[in-house]
């Protein structure tokens, strides 16, 4: 599944920290379709953009490419979404952290969101069937609403995030 790897990682870009955003800062247009809820949604360059997608009762995806030509999208089936996804989050005073992780084809994606006090670090973080690792950075303004998956994605027990446990 070398392919899927060489499509996320495809438009890999600095690994310069994305600048701290508000939400309603304007994004460059994502894939997530305009009834659904944009749980994550920032711009990778090279005209792509890396989204969590989101449709009522569970129904997430994660997608990745262009507008009009999806490169990624996981799982296929949104509705498998909150099976399919697990969440992670550490907070402690002024930083606050989020991790979407999810495996396809042996290669494993972390969607991530970290902020610690004014400095924002968002993308995703990509790791090869090989082990190699690469991250796919935003760029520019991130729209992120990650906190609203708690209670809907699974919690993460692997992540370092929730110290290997979870509530």
């Amino acid at each position: 599944m070398r392919s899927v790897f060489a499509c996320a990682v495809g438009a890999l870009v600095s690994s310069s920290a994305c600048v701290a955003s508000d939400e309603s800062a304007a994004t460059a247009p994502g894939l997530c379709a305009p009834q659904e809820t944009t749980y994550f949604q920032c711009s990778a360059g090279k005209g792509r953009s890396i989204n969590l997608c989101g449709a009522g009762e569970g129904a997430v995806q994660y997608r990745f490419g262009r507008n009009g030509k999806v490169e990624l999208a996981y799982p296929a089936d949104a509705k498998e979404g909150a099976r399919s996804l697990r969440l992670a989050h550490y907070f402690r005073a002024q930083t606050d952290r989020y991790e979407v992780r999810f495996e396809n084809g042996g290669v494993e994606y972390v969607l991530f969101d970290y902020q610690e006090g004014k400095r924002r670090d968002a993308g995703v973080h990509v790791t090869g069937t090989d082990g190699k690792e690469r991250d796919v950075a935003c760029s520019g303004p991130v729209k992120s609403r990650l906190a609203d998956l708690q209670g809907v994605l699974r919690c993460d027990a692997e992540s370092a995030l929730n110290g290997g446990r979870c509530p």
